[in-house]
């Protein structure tokens, strides 16, 4: 009788649970008009890299329910001016940071207001892109939705990762004259590497689709950056095993930023208040400064194998390096005494870098290199767009490394039996984590999120230990002021900077705002 009673309440429960979720998905369907298109690929995604716990089957499924009626009926841009969509972003930050089915909603009704529908042109309809006509309709917003079916036939028919390299990194494709997809894949403030980094990292073709679809209608802004024959490069057989590291390696990353400071050819623009981040990004790449960033950025790599590969574990280091820098462009060039200030477009290089690991898994060795090669570069010419900020080390290691939102103190005294302090044991992800992802802008969110992947990964590094923190083989000389003091804690204070720029706003906070004024020159500071 108990048993059988046991298993009533049980599936009681269950029916329940089953219907308050049915209400739930339903609740979507006024969300998207009826005539949607059908895409074929699958709606299912899978764990983020950070997956922090909470998920759950509801969060699951309307995620991607939502991600779904977002590609069906939204264009990657949401203005004419190309502004980028940011909402399947901003839903798979929150999601991997543990956000419920009822905050995917809210984030989902708070930004489809502003969103561009897919364009339904009868002149259009008709136009189908295939593999011999690719190049007729390449960098023309409007057929971003004919490059999207196209993109979903080439998933259907070769896999992702063949995709990816055909019409990303293939000579095959890739040097037909005006096609330039490794351009376009990087331009748009790194939009299309983002959008398909997303894609790889949550195992969904269809985001995949999304973002190469969306790379082909950029522009190549950054073509004049990108060179696979640049010189510089040393090949080096499998026998050559007895050369030093930086033969083997390259120059550490921080040791070529000491050099881009130095650098009399790689001075920024003059600073214009009035100036567009588009007008200093078309500033920058003229007067030779292309040139002189390709040649500087060629000395971070050493020893690649004729075929074009690296080492799987110079690739590792190459992108522990990327989040170090960027994690210090964004939160360590602030001035001493002000209120730090967090840069618009060096903010897009940190949450750009977090989906290097998952690309690189889906590459080939030789299309490793290729990307890496295109990231740094590109990279380097937004900051000198930015006005060359400087960093500075010692002041990002002042800031705390437990921050805490506004308020929170201990308010019951622990029992006797307690073992440890716990004021002393106090764990800010877990506030910034359940915060932010209330956070109203996408951005605030995925910094976050790149920041804890990174605390994952390089928390643990001690002082002295980051790479290219000293110049000299004794490691007396620091590359950059206070270099040798970073450590792992890097990653948390970094975050913490950002709840305090952006807002705890769900511990009252209003939202802040991000700085677009370009923090490398003076003159900037004064406003």
């Amino acid at each position: 009788m108990h048993y059988s009673l046991s298993v009533i309440v049980v599936c009681l429960i269950w029916w329940l649970t089953w219907i308050r979720f049915s209400i739930v998905l339903r609740g979507f369907q006024f969300l998207a008009p009826p005539n949607t298109m059908v895409l074929g690929l699958p709606a299912s995604i899978n764990p983020g890299v950070v997956n922090v716990p909470g998920r759950d089957p509801q969060a699951q499924a309307v995620a991607e329910s939502l991600l779904e009626r977002d590609r069906e009926i939204h264009h990657c841009f949401f203005n004419e001016q190309g502004f980028h969509n940011h909402l399947s972003h901003h839903l798979l930050a929150a999601y991997d940071l543990s956000a419920p089915a009822a905050l995917l909603q809210a984030i989902y009704v708070a930004e489809r207001s502003i969103q561009k529908l897919i364009d339904d042109q009868p002149e259009l309809e008709h136009v189908k892109v295939t593999p011999d006509n690719f190049v007729k309709y390449i960098g023309q917003a409007k057929y971003y939705h004919a490059f999207l079916v196209f993109f979903t036939e080439q998933i259907k028919e070769c896999g992702m990762s063949e995709t990816i390299e055909k019409y990303v990194f293939s000579p095959v494709v890739t040097d037909v004259e005006g096609t330039q997809m490794l351009a376009r894949f990087m331009s748009g403030l790194y939009h299309p590497f983002i959008q398909t980094g997303y894609g790889v990292e949550f195992g969904s073709d269809a985001m995949v689709a999304q973002g190469l679809a969306q790379a082909a209608v950029h522009a190549p802004l950054v073509a004049d950056l990108l060179d696979s024959t640049a010189p510089g490069i040393v090949e080096i057989s499998a026998s050559m095993t007895t050369i030093g590291d930086e033969s083997r390696n390259g120059k550490p990353l921080l040791h070529i930023l000491r050099e881009l400071y130095d650098s009399d050819a790689l001075k920024p623009v003059a600073y214009d208040p009035n100036k567009s981040i588009a007008q200093y990004r078309a500033d920058t790449l003229k007067d030779g400064r292309p040139e002189a960033i390709k040649q500087l950025c060629t000395t971070w790599w050493g020893g690649v194998s004729s075929e074009g590969q690296a080492s799987e574990s110079n690739i590792d280091l190459k992108v522990e390096e990327l989040f170090w820098a960027n994690t210090l462009f964004l939160c360590g060039t602030s001035k001493r005494g002000q209120k730090p200030r967090l840069d618009f477009v060096l903010m897009h290089a940190l949450n750009a870098t977090l989906f290097l690991p998952s690309l690189l898994k889906v590459l080939s060795g030789a299309s490793k290199v290729k990307l890496l090669k295109a990231f740094l570069p590109v990279t380097m010419m937004f900051v000198l767009a930015r006005g060359r900020p400087r960093i500075d080390a010692k002041l990002v290691m002042s800031y705390t490394a437990a921050p805490r939102p506004p308020g929170q103190t201990m308010t019951r005294r622990p029992n006797a039996g307690t073992v440890g302090d716990p004021s002393e044991t106090y764990n800010p992800w877990l506030n910034i984590c359940a915060s932010v992802i209330h956070a109203p802008d996408a951005h605030t969110v995925k910094a976050v999120r790149a920041s804890y992947y990174a605390a994952q990964h390089y928390g643990h590094k001690q002082p002295r230990d980051v790479p290219g923190c000293f110049i000299d083989e004794d490691h007396q000389k620091e590359t950059l002021p206070g270099s040798s003091e970073l450590d792992g804690t890097l990653f948390v204070r970094a975050a913490g900077v950002v709840m305090e720029t952006l807002g705890w706003v769900s511990h009252g906070d209003d939202p802040g705002k991000w700085d677009f004024s370009g923090l490398g020159w003076d003159d900037a500071w004064e406003n």
